[in-house]
């Protein structure tokens, strides 16, 4: 799904407004490099970080956060799994609300409770099968009469391809390495499933390949350290801090965390953050092992970090 560029044409008729889209729909760009602001929310303060995106060797996996983005399905997300390298977050929503709240139920040790109450499991699977997710995994492969590999629309399913070296996805200039201020698409492990799927990659070539490995949905992480034990061989890594700027907000975010944790909880990382109890959202049924419910741990923080918004600032 891409975004119209104005023109700057204003219609102020039916003639002209018929006009005005067709316009509009010619000067559709799509860039090498998109570019995402995303705004964190952290102890009320906004911070707003650019990144740029790489279209030209993540194309797939780029177009999926942007029509998610889009879609405004980030929007108000919480970041669910707080670790020393990684942000995770693409699952929950942030509820503020009395009663119901983040904060009331870190306080009251029910954060597991919470994140089943707050899932976007359902949410996502909505704009999967209405089209607004370009499908690129389906559940097998049929051949036609010349023995030619295709896939059907009904068969797709709403997972994203893995555009990562581990998946045979290879790039032979610029391949982007995790590194601080990183953006990496994320999978939940299939357990042992030895299950296979087709793929439709971005050549629009059709073939069989590991299901495990085509199954990320909606999840990324933040890389926010230099080292990362989730690399660009396993995730794929598309995006990185679009300047010099971007970079110092993160830093004003990450000094934030630890200027809280010092002030305000008198230095204890232990009373930040909390190992919790889950069912793993995200997962559909196709596994042949795991499937939906697979229980895992996240460490979650006590104070909400927030991602506010996701836009998309270039095409």
């Amino acid at each position: 799904m891409s975004k119209k560029i104005k023109c700057g044409i204003l219609a102020f008729s039916l003639a002209a407004v018929v006009a005005s889209t067709a316009a509009m729909s010619a000067c559709t760009i799509k860039t090498k490099h998109p570019r995402a602001e995303i705004t964190v929310n952290f102890n009320n303060v906004d911070y707003q970080i650019e990144y740029t995106l790489y279209r030209n060797m993540y194309p797939q996996t780029v177009q999926h956060f942007i029509e998610l983005a889009d879609s405004e399905f980030y929007n108000n997300m919480i970041i669910h799994d707080y670790r020393a390298s990684d942000w995770f977050t693409g699952s929950y929503k942030y509820d503020a609300s009395s009663g119901e709240g983040y904060i009331s139920s870190a306080t009251n040790n029910a954060l597991g409770e919470y994140l089943e109450n707050n899932s976007k499991e359902a949410d996502y699977y909505a704009l999967a099968g209405n089209g607004t997710l370009t499908p690129t995994v389906f559940k097998q492969v049929t051949y036609d009469k010349n023995n030619k590999p295709q896939v059907v629309a009904a068969d797709a399913l709403p997972t994203l391809i893995g555009e990562f070296s581990q998946n045979d996805h290879n790039i032979d200039k610029g391949a982007l390495t995790a590194r601080t201020g990183s953006l990496k698409m994320f999978y939940y492990s299939k357990g042992e499933s030895n299950q296979k799927a087709a793929i439709k990659n971005s050549f629009g070539q059709i073939m069989e390949h590991d299901y495990a490995y085509n199954c990320a949905t909606s999840v990324f992480s933040m890389q926010v350290s230099s080292g990362s034990s989730f690399t660009a061989t396993n995730y794929c890594v598309f995006g990185e801090l679009r300047n010099d700027a971007a970079q110092k907000t993160l830093e004003k975010l990450l000094d934030a965390v630890d200027d809280y944790i010092a002030d305000v909880l008198g230095g204890s990382s232990s009373k930040f953050t909390s190992s919790v109890k889950t069912e793993v959202d995200n997962l559909d049924t196709f596994a042949e092992e795991g499937g939906r419910g697979i229980e895992t741990t996240f460490t979650m923080t006590s104070t909400p970090i927030v991602i506010k918004s996701v836009k998309i600032t270039k095409y």
